[in-house]
């Protein structure tokens, strides 16, 4: 992906938490409790798979691609950290900074060359922001450099099928849809955990056919077009371990 196409979808960002920070200052939006409920089903699904030493708040814990608050500022941990290349303009915004917990560090870069050391976190969550990154290969190789030898990474990413994928390449490519550079199919998403530095413990593939019905009876005229030309998304939320060096 070229530097200008990812400069358009960080410009799509921005234009979008702008306008939201705009109706939470002015009260017409809620104040993000889905980070809240988001986090709550991260330490369930962490739980069930027998990973509790991740969620009694000794773990160190990075999150990638926050945006204004992030899942961290709900997760229990002794050090959370909340890198995103939009970070100065979300501390400059006073609605979304006014939201954050104070006991994140927040820091601003981008996941292609993370502003962390090496080796020094448990667990690292990317929130659905992977199919917004320059360089996806890139942004996995630094998530595993600065987990720990078998630290757990948390990733979710929508996704669309075959079909939905390659209509989505298409109108990516004529920044139809800015905001999401790249596209990802489950098998892709899952073929992207599995490349010898992570080993998946767990992948959960929502259903393609709700999130068609979802937006079939959306009164957004958008969603309704995303419908009938077959992209759709539906989410992909998978947790995997990194390997011992």
């Amino acid at each position: 992906m070229t530097n200008e196409r990812w400069r358009t979808a960080q410009r799509y960002e921005k234009e979008y938490w702008e306008k939201l920070g705009e109706r939470i200052a002015a009260r017409a939006s809620s104040q993000f409790t889905w980070y809240q409920w988001r986090a709550d089903q991260l330490i369930d699904r962490l739980r069930h798979l027998q990973l509790d030493q991740l969620v009694d708040g000794q773990a160190r814990v990075i999150e990638i691609g926050s945006g204004p608050v992030g899942l961290a500022a709900y997760f229990p941990a002794v050090e959370r950290v909340a890198v995103d290349p939009l970070e100065n303009f979300y501390a400059g915004n006073k609605a979304l900074a006014a939201l954050r917990n104070p006991s994140v560090e927040y820091r601003q870069g981008a996941g292609e060359q993370l502003p962390c050391e090496s080796g020094r976190y448990d667990l690292a969550i990317i929130e659905n922001c992977i199919d917004h990154v320059h360089d996806v290969t890139a942004v996995m190789g630094e998530l595993a450099r600065v987990l720990k030898p078998q630290g757990v990474l948390y990733l979710t990413v929508n996704c669309r099928t075959r079909w939905g994928y390659l209509v989505h390449r298409l109108l990516s490519s004529l920044r139809i849809d800015a905001g999401h550079p790249h596209t990802f199919t489950p098998t892709r998403a899952k073929n992207m955990l599995q490349n010898g530095v992570f080993r998946l413990l767990s992948c959960e593939v929502a259903s393609y056919f709700e999130a068609l019905r979802g937006d079939l009876q959306c009164r957004s005229t958008r969603a309704r077009i995303k419908a009938l030309v077959g992209v759709s998304e539906f989410l992909v939320t998978a947790v995997a371990r990194r390997s011992q060096d």
